[in-house]
């Protein structure tokens, strides 16, 4: 009987968790039409007391679960076809992504803070350096696709890995301005990790069996 790590609909779960992610900000600016999408951050449509907060949520909480489901997967198969540093850098790359999803259902921001310039916080601080251990587990996975000749993966992790940092970085920077396309910034910065996400699913789900 087939292992479940290797059917491609749970390798392929994490595009669709991607996909949903992707979409957060295209649903949000249809059903609440004060978030705007330019203007705010995207944890704005999670902040306490908003709306949609538990609409929100869940949808992040269904759409990072499915991403779980592949790296599982992934680590699963590593660990079947002996990839050591391929299995300890999905690992890394699971375990930061569970930290990340957990962290923003547990702790959102006030919509204050969403709407407004504050002082840096013990969240940003938090999450600052989480972006940068999830930016630094791409790239490192990036490294451990190419030393087993996955040569796209390995392109495309760096590439999205170093490309979320400097979203990131630029929205803390234009925030601090008062420049008005945070969410802009803030937006692109988590659509590249889903996609980062969504691209690592459908690599291998091409060499999934069926």
């Amino acid at each position: 009987m087939q292992p479940w790590w290797q059917k491609k609909i749970t390798v392929g779960a994490g595009m669709v968790g991607s996909l949903l992610l992707i979409l957060q900000s295209v649903l949000g600016t249809i059903v609440w039409p004060t978030y705007k999408i330019s203007q705010f951050p995207l944890a704005m449509l999670t902040a306490k007391g908003t709306p949609y907060e538990y609409v929100f949520k869940t949808l992040q909480l269904v759409a990072g679960g499915l991403v779980l489901v592949t790296l599982i997967a992934l680590i699963r198969y590593a660990l079947a076809t002996k990839k050591a540093t391929f299995d300890r850098d999905l690992r890394v790359l699971t375990l930061s992504w569970l930290v990340w999803l957990l962290l923003q259902f547990v702790w959102p921001i006030s919509i204050d803070v969403a709407i407004t310039t504050k002082p840096v916080s013990i969240r940003d601080i938090v999450f600052g350096l989480l972006i940068i251990i999830m930016a630094f587990a791409m790239i490192q996975l990036g490294k451990s696709a190419r030393k087993n000749r996955f040569e796209s993966l390995r392109n495309a992790l760096t590439l999205l890995g170093i490309l979320y940092v400097l979203f990131n970085f630029l929205s803390y920077v234009v925030t601090l301005l008062g420049w008005p396309i945070h969410g802009f910034l803030d937006v692109m910065a988590n659509d590249i990790l889903a996609v980062a996400m969504g691209f690592l699913s459908w690599y291998f789900m091409r060499l999934a069996e069926s």
